[in-house]
């Protein structure tokens, strides 16, 4: 059985497994799929975005390239902070778009804001060493 550290809770057995699955870009529908993610051996971008953010828009399809470029090596869930602002505020997220990567139960990066493709491409480079 598969534990949230995150809530200290097991994970329901019918969440979306995303631990051996890479190139996978879905958008956050609970939190068993968020506790999947953020635990899973995966390296995933968690991209806390909201639909009325001009800079999320402009970022979102950085983002989706990306990994569809890195599509054997990261995930990306996208995360409504406007349905799920209770993740966000766990996570700190004063500012949108704000994008963490995440591994085995942990942050490994992550920055605020719009970022170059160079930039991001190098943040994944040094989660993936």
């Amino acid at each position: 059985m598969s534990f949230c550290v995150r809530f200290a809770r097991p994970l329901l057995s019918n969440a979306m497994v995303m631990r051996s699955r890479f190139g996978t870009i879905s958008a956050l529908e609970n939190d068993a799929q968020f506790d999947e993610a953020f635990n899973g051996a995966v390296p995933t971008l968690i991209d806390f975005h909201a639909n009325w953010c001009g800079p999320c828009k402009i970022l979102t399809p950085t983002l989706k390239d990306l990994v569809e470029k890195h599509e054997k090596e990261i995930n990306l869930l996208m995360v409504d902070v406007d349905d799920f602002g209770d993740i966000a505020q766990e996570f700190d997220v004063n500012a949108i778009p704000c994008v963490k990567l995440v591994r085995e139960g942990n942050v490994v990066g992550g920055f605020v804001g719009v970022k170059t493709k160079e930039d991001i491409e190098t943040l994944i480079a040094q989660s993936l060493d």
